[in-house]
């Protein structure tokens, strides 16, 4: 007979507060914020999502500056200084590749590492998980949107002859414009990632497939659409990142982006809010399935 030997590790059972669901889609919210920003991870995680974020307040600021030196607001639109829509391309473009370098890491390796299962076994449902992975992706995206945009706002205001608060109460119209178009752009990228992501597992390939989507398909689509082919004008509505710079050039009055291959096609920006909200359900509805059955 051998001699057994009992340790006793102090173990005590959790008597602390157990949360529902609305505790754990706040960690999973948590937990997303910090996946996309490479905090508590490797250095390499942490280099391009911080340069890009980095890299944008540096150009707002730049802009802002600008704008100051220029002395009046009437001085800086004779120079040629960025206003609200000029700022959208500016801005839309570093948000494009800041979408993904983090998207993929944001919903891929849950997928690939086989944790789904860890999820879903909490009193949790797929739409739990996938509203608070969609929480984290808009509220760290938004940031490269909205600051530069808010801050030029009040530097305006700052600007303005008429004085700051005659400014900002003569112009509310600015603040929902702003949120609308950073809405469509987040929209529109936030969907077609979507898709890819609930299929490609790796980080680099769904960000390839990602860019190569809005990039290379945008032009592919254009050139399509000046065929002379019955219906060739309908591929015009594939360049997708056309569709939130159409609205923006509507909402805001503007000609920044000039003529796009769907206006020169015959349609009008209300068919831009309809083709950005159906990639944007398409896509929510599209990963919906796909990890309805992963479940």
């Amino acid at each position: 007979m051998s001699d057994a030997v009992i340790y006793d590790r102090g173990y005590r059972a959790y008597d602390g507060s157990v949360g529902g669901r609305s505790v754990t889609r706040r960690a999973i919210v948590a937990d997303g914020v910090r996946r996309i920003l490479g905090l508590r991870r490797k250095t390499r995680r942490k280099l391009l999502p911080w340069a890009l974020l980095s890299l944008a307040l540096l150009m707002a600021g730049i802009v802002i500056g600008l704008h100051f030196a220029a002395g009046s607001i009437s001085a800086a639109i004779g120079e040629g200084l960025p206003q609200y829509a000029e700022l959208f391309d500016l801005f839309s473009r570093l948000a494009l590749l800041f979408i993904a370098v983090t998207g993929p890491e944001l919903i891929g390796p849950d997928r690939s590492q086989g944790v789904l299962s860890v999820y879903f076994s909490r009193p949790m449902t797929v739409g739990d998980y996938l509203s608070a992975k969609l929480m984290a992706f808009v509220s760290v995206t938004s940031f490269i949107y909205l600051v530069p945009q808010f801050a030029l706002h009040l530097g305006l205001a700052s600007l303005s002859a008429d004085g700051f608060l005659a400014y900002l109460g003569g112009n509310l119209d600015i603040s929902w414009k702003i949120a609308a178009v950073s809405l469509a752009f987040i929209a529109v990228h936030g969907g077609v990632l979507a898709v890819i992501t609930s299929h490609v597992d790796r980080t680099g390939f769904a960000a390839a497939a990602f860019l190569g989507t809005i990039i290379a398909g945008r032009n592919l689509a254009e050139v399509i659409a000046e065929a002379s082919f019955p219906g060739a004008r309908w591929f015009s509505l594939l360049a997708l990142d056309d569709h939130p710079r159409y609205v923006r050039d509507w909402l805001f009055d503007s000609d920044v982006g000039g003529v796009y291959a769907l206006e020169a096609a015959g349609f009008g920006p209300w068919v831009s809010v309809a083709v950005i909200a159906t990639v944007a359900l398409g896509g929510a509805l599209w990963m919906f399935q796909r990890y309805r059955r992963l479940a």
